[in-house]
C-alpha cells in the first residue's frame, strides 16, 4: 500500500466515524435505544459511501445538515425535524456527487 491509499482509507473511515459519532450525540434527546443506533449507522454509511466518490464535500454537507437539525429541532416536533434533516442530508450528498461529476466532466 502506498501513502495515497492509506490517506484515502483514513479519510473514508474518519468521515464515517465522525458522522456516526455526531449523529449519536445529537439525536440522544429525540431517539432512544435501537433507533438512535440505527440513525447513527445510517448516517455514517451514507457519508462514508459518498466519500468514496467525493473526498470532503459529504462531510461538509453532513455538518451543515446537523446545524440545520439543531435549528429545526427548536422549531418543529422532533420527528419532523429528523425527517427534514434526512431529506436535507440526502440532497446535500446528492449535490456533492453531482458537483464532482460535473467537475470531472469538464476536465
Amino acid at each position: 500500500m502506498n501513502l495515497d491509499d492509506l490517506l484515502m482509507i483514513a479519510m473514508l473511515v474518519g468521515s464515517s466515524v465522525l458522522a456516526g459519532a455526531v449523529t449519536y450525540a445529537l439525536t440522544g434527546r429525540d431517539l432512544k435505544g435501537p433507533a438512535r443506533v440505527a440513525a447513527s449507522l445510517l448516517s455514517a454509511f451514507l457519508v462514508g459511501a459518498t466519500s468514496l466518490f467525493v473526498p470532503w464535500l459529504p462531510l461538509l454537507a453532513f455538518l451543515a445538515t446537523m446545524v440545520g437539525y439543531l435549528v429545526m429541532r427548536r422549531l418543529l416536533k422532533p420527528g419532523l425535524a429528523l425527517a427534514a434533516s434526512a431529506v436535507v442530508l440526502f440532497g446535500g450528498l446528492s449535490s456533492a456527487v453531482m458537483l464532482m461529476a460535473a467537475a470531472l466532466d469538464r476536465m
